[in-house]
């Protein structure tokens, strides 16, 4: 399992991110010194949004039921997080202006082109160096 959960991050297998997450809640809970309370939060809701950016890529492939089921377990993390932890403001910060952007992209196709060619060209600027 945990080889199967390597491979998914090491090739950035967007599509597996949710069998990731999954993953790094039940080592999480087994082993909660792993990580901090903040570590663990952002890695999950990093995992999670990354999954619906990936969703919202073209318009195509965007399932707006499949996004927006994505963008309510966000906000019910953020939701458990704030209350437990000092950052909270910032988490609800940030679902709000990750749904905001999400509309936009779902909304606006030359808004979501851009934003997409830019997201691709700063990925190869930051991976390639070390692929």
């Amino acid at each position: 399992m945990s080889a199967f959960m390597w491979q998914v991050a090491q090739q950035r297998n967007v599509m597996q991110y949710g069998k990731l997450e999954e993953f790094v809640t039940l080592v999480t809970e087994m082993v909660p010194e792993l990580l901090s309370s903040r570590q663990r939060t952002q890695l999950i809701l990093g995992l999670r949004a990354r999954l619906v950016l990936e969703l919202c890529c073209s318009e195509g492939t965007a399932d707006l039921l499949t996004i927006q089921a994505h963008l309510d377990i966000i906000h019910t993390l953020t939701e458990k997080s704030v209350h437990k932890e000092s950052h909270g403001d910032e988490l609800e910060a940030s679902d709000s202006n990750f749904v905001e952007l999400v509309q936009t992209l779902l909304e606006d196709p030359s808004e979501r082109e851009h934003f997409f060619q830019v997201r691709n060209f700063l990925s190869r600027l930051l991976y390639e160096p070390f692929a």
